[in-house]
């Protein structure tokens, strides 16, 4: 089957592509779809109380979808919450907390991220996160193209890089379920490369990349919204 694989949509947060992801959806070609975590923000939903009207399309597509398309949707960090009751079917939607399938491992992987084990650190990351995406479009009025959000990504993470080694735990941990590729999200970074015999490939994410992967006939293809 055709399969879209996305993560890191981040519905509920102001960075939310929320047209770019609609505009994707659009696609009908598509015959099952895989979210890779992270793809409420449920963080932020407990701050603002609610979601916007566009961000309620999103989520009204993706229920539309379900009615006749499967989504494996695997539960991330910031949406935890659907952890509780993993795993758990909901008429073609399959709530999960990881997903194997023909030697391909699919994980959000905050669980191997040693930054959000501290969840206070984390919390307080990802509000600062959102407040930053609030100051570049106020920045944007003024033609600054420098994106202060994704400066405080890289460089906080490459700050704390010390305490986890992400992309060669993700590869560690595909070995251990026999899997010689691994499909990830949760760091916001897509790329796709071979580590010690492992593919490694992050989905990116749908606030700075707008990013996402395509399986057809058991290759894997990392692409970018209107490329």
């Amino acid at each position: 089957m055709k399969t879209l694989i996305m993560s890191d949509l981040h519905i509920g947060s102001k960075g939310c592509k929320t047209e770019e992801i609609l505009e994707l959806l659009k696609d009908e070609s598509f015959e099952r779809y895989i979210l890779v975590g992270d793809i409420i923000d449920g963080w932020l939903f407990k701050k603002y109380k609610k979601f916007s009207y566009q961000h309620a399309r999103v989520i009204r597509r993706l229920l539309k979808l379900s009615k006749d398309k499967e989504i494996i949707w695997i539960s991330g960090n910031h949406d935890e919450f659907l952890r509780k009751y993993t795993p758990i079917e909901l008429g073609n939607i399959k709530v999960v907390d990881e997903f194997i399938e023909d030697g391909i491992w699919y994980c959000h992987g905050d669980k191997y991220d040693g930054i959000v084990k501290m969840r206070w650190l984390g919390m307080l990351g990802s509000v600062g996160y959102d407040l930053a995406i609030v100051i570049d479009r106020f920045l944007k009025r003024f033609n600054k193209k420098t994106s202060l959000s994704k400066y405080l990504k890289d460089n906080v993470k490459a700050a704390i890089s010390f305490m986890v080694d992400f992309e060669n735990e993700m590869v560690r941990q595909a070995k251990k379920r026999k899997c010689y590729t691994v499909v990830c999200g949760h760091i916001h970074t897509p790329d796709y490369k071979r580590i010690d015999d492992v593919y490694y490939l992050n989905c990116g994410d749908w606030v700075e990349n707008c990013s996402y992967v395509v399986l057809t006939n058991n290759s894997l293809e990392l692409c970018y919204h209107n490329n």
